[in-house]
């Protein structure tokens, strides 16, 4: 039985290198390929050539030697291979090589190797190896053939390699970061280079941990706004600390991430935060990410524009209270033909819907409101405006949502399955919910 063996990994330039291959079979045949492939310079040895070999040789890629393996034909040789029918020839192909400390492969023979050949993918600007160290061949083409299936991914992740020394956070700067809607696979090239080298990560609550994990061990996470009233994730207190200890840590030395979620400039206070690191002669770069709004549309199949249905999209703040005076936002202003994505304003819905039939919106229009969008956890609950305050009492809506108004969200309705509920049943028609955001 064959007493396997610990092998170390290695490639090797075979260019102009000699080596013999012993045998001249279909086993022989794939090795010759690799080889020639290789560019090393390739003597075949056995009594009979297959057709495979036979074509290479008449093209002038080998050497063929037709006749019985003798044991001067490895001199010169850098590399054997022994990869006749016959094993006891192949053993003893093998025995000699190793008395000459010449690297040997045997066929379908672990022990009688001093190398192995690894389960190989190649694709553009990389090789891939993979071993068993002989014990299962097949593990290792199994492990092969998944990578194989998933090149796609493998090449991106390739090219974020590739170009991760050009991205890697520098010292002393601030990077104001979107971070997606949620989902890891989401970011930026950029964003992912930047926070797999940062020194330091500024954050929210919203950013979930699967994110947070891309950043190196030793970076420094600072959180700031813990979960409560939508309308308080922006206070002037907290937004202060988060413009000193931005300055703080890059002052420090530090690389820093302010990873934001979705767009920092779209509803995230990244022009303040800019306009503080400015002030302060801190140097920063904004990165743009996939807003919510764009993200959780895309996630449930909504359209945000379509023909016939709505040529306009308006990104509106839920959580702007009409008492704020000429900030408030202007319902009427709307268009009414148009999607209107609304952040931040779960914990408004019983006034928006007021204010919006108010501003001359028909009651009749159609809603969907996309909780967790992009997540594993993501729920979709639709129905008209007249009822979106009792649909989201009896859902327990929670944040992160976005509510979208218009008839792109009655389409979606009509041509894909979702989540729902309507108002009269007395159970939602969703995944459990989590407790309610108010």
């Amino acid at each position: 039985m064959d007493k396997f063996k610990d092998f170390f990994p290695v490639f090797l330039d075979l260019e102009d290198i000699r080596v013999l291959v012993v045998g001249a079979g279909q086993v022989a045949a794939r090795k010759i390929g690799g080889l020639i492939d290789a560019s090393a310079a390739v003597t075949v040895v056995a009594p009979k050539i297959s057709p495979d070999v036979e074509q290479r040789a008449a093209k002038g890629e080998i050497t063929v030697i037709r006749g019985k393996y003798q044991s001067d034909m490895l001199d010169g040789m850098s590399l054997v291979f022994a990869a006749s029918s016959n094993k006891a020839l192949n053993r003893r192909v093998s025995n000699e090589a190793r008395k000459r400390c010449i690297p040997v492969n045997t066929a379908d023979s672990p022990s009688e190797c001093t190398f192995i050949l690894p389960a190989v993918i190649r694709g553009e600007g990389f090789t891939a190896a993979i071993s068993t160290g002989g014990k299962n061949p097949g593990a290792a083409r199994a492990l092969r053939e998944f990578l194989e299936a998933h090149r796609a991914e493998v090449s991106v992740r390739m090219e974020r390699g590739r170009r991760r020394p050009q991205i890697a956070a520098r010292k002393g700067t601030v990077y104001i970061v979107g971070a997606g809607p949620g989902n890891p696979d989401l970011l930026t090239v950029r964003a992912l280079g930047l926070l797999r080298s940062a020194d330091a990560v500024i954050h929210d609550y919203l950013i979930p941990e699967e994110i947070l994990s891309l950043a190196p061990n030793k970076a420094v996470r600072v959180c700031f706004a813990k979960r409560g009233r939508t309308a308080g994730h922006g206070a002037a207190t907290k937004q202060d600390a988060i413009h000193r200890m931005m300055v703080k840590l890059a002052k420090e030395g530090k690389s820093v991430v302010r990873l934001k979620s979705g767009d920092p400039m779209m509803f995230g206070r990244g022009g303040e935060e800019a306009a503080f690191l400015s002030h302060a002669g801190i140097p920063f770069e904004i990165v743009p990410g996939i807003t919510a709004a764009v993200g959780c549309a895309a996630a449930a199949n909504l359209p945000l524009t379509q023909r016939g249905l709505s040529s306009s999209v308006t990104l509106a703040a839920g959580h702007e209270a009409g008492d704020k005076g000429e900030d408030a936002l202007d319902w009427k202003a709307l268009p009414k033909s148009g999607t209107i994505a609304i952040y931040m304003g779960i914990a408004r819905v019983e006034a928006i819907a007021r204010e919006l039939s108010e501003a001359g919106f028909d009651k009749e229009t159609a809603f969907a409101i996309v909780e967790n969008g992009t997540r594993p956890e993501q729920r979709i609950i639709r129905g008209r405006l007249k009822d979106l305050p009792k649909i989201a009492v009896k859902t327990n809506v929670c944040s992160p949502a976005i509510l979208f108004v218009g008839r792109t969200a009655q389409q979606m309705a009509k041509t894909i399955p979702i989540l729902s509920m309507t108002p009269d049943c007395d159970k939602p028609k969703c995944l459990k919910a989590k407790k309610p955001f108010r």
